[in-house]
């Protein structure tokens, strides 16, 4: 009898995938919960594929292969090694096998593409499409000045030596700054979409409706008006209006602007040092 697990393995493989990310605290846990949303998509929360599982495959398979040209423990004619063109379908092969262990309720027939979100893929687009030529990467991004506020609500107490915010802020700004670039430079010639949480928070069903496409999904109005409607700030916070505050939550407040009542000049001014002239050409004042 055929195994069901390959044949949702076997689907799996062939669908085109994508990965969403950017700096924490930007919006990409919203933004992979609306992708979600959509009956045809699948994107998986935070597995860190790029930074864990592939690291540890790679060591895995090179000592492997360093075995085998040692012929340790071998008394007859040995194998080569797996060489980088060899592992590409072992990476590819587990990935698949993560995205059926989270399929969650959806049937794998009914799916177009298959994603994950994890905050520093911005920093893995090397790998990423190294592996993948032909993924599809969203990039979200915030005003650094909320999301530098936030991260520092959020992050403060895990932070080493306890960062002052003074010195947090603009170090928050000008890694912004600088991923944005380098993520532009690495895109060239890929498929790339640069999406902001304002324009999200502003006009989100027209926003979602660019992104599904993006993914090759479809977008109906009404299948984009309930996958809006079920990752809204107030279903993911568990009733919270925008606005009420909860800095025990991942959904901590849900407004664009807040930096503007929580940093003093001083560091208003550092924050605009560290992130210009990115801040002004992505339109934040």
């Amino acid at each position: 009898m055929p195994d069901p697990f390959d044949a949702v393995h076997a689907r799996l493989l062939e669908l085109p995938v994508f990965f969403v990310g950017g700096m924490p605290r930007s919006g990409t846990t919203w933004m992979q919960q609306l992708l979600n949303a959509h009956p045809n998509v699948l994107c998986m929360g935070e597995s860190r594929f790029f930074e864990d599982m592939i690291p540890n495959l790679y060591e895995m398979l090179k000592s492997y292969s360093r075995r085998r040209h040692d012929l340790v423990d071998t008394w007859g004619p040995g194998v080569n090694g797996l060489r980088g063109v060899h592992m590409g379908p072992i990476f590819k092969a587990s990935f698949a096998s993560l995205a059926g262990a989270n399929l969650g309720d959806k049937d794998v027939a009914d799916l177009v593409t298959v994603g994950e979100k994890t905050p520093d893929n911005i920093t893995s687009l090397r790998r990423i499409w190294q592996i993948y030529p032909e993924a599809r990467v969203i990039h979200v991004i915030r005003d650094p000045r909320d999301g530098a506020v936030s991260g520092y609500i959020r992050f403060n107490s895990k932070l080493v030596g306890h960062i002052s915010r003074e010195d947090y802020i603009p170090s928050y700004c000008e890694q912004w700054r600088n991923r944005i670039l380098e993520a532009r430079k690495l895109a060239a010639g890929h498929a790339f979409l640069e999406v902001r949480y304002e324009d999200l928070h502003a006009d989100a069903e027209n926003t979602a409706a660019k992104l599904f496409r993006f993914l090759g999904a479809p977008d109906d109005p009404k299948l984009v008006a309930a996958a809006v409607q079920k990752a809204s700030f107030e279903s993911l916070s568990g009733g919270r209006k925008r606005g009420e505050t909860d800095a025990s939550s991942h959904y901590r407040q849900g407004v664009v602007g807040g930096w503007r009542a929580e940093l003093t000049e001083k560091e208003q001014a550092a924050a605009i040092e560290a992130a210009e002239p990115m801040l002004s050409e992505l339109g934040y004042q």
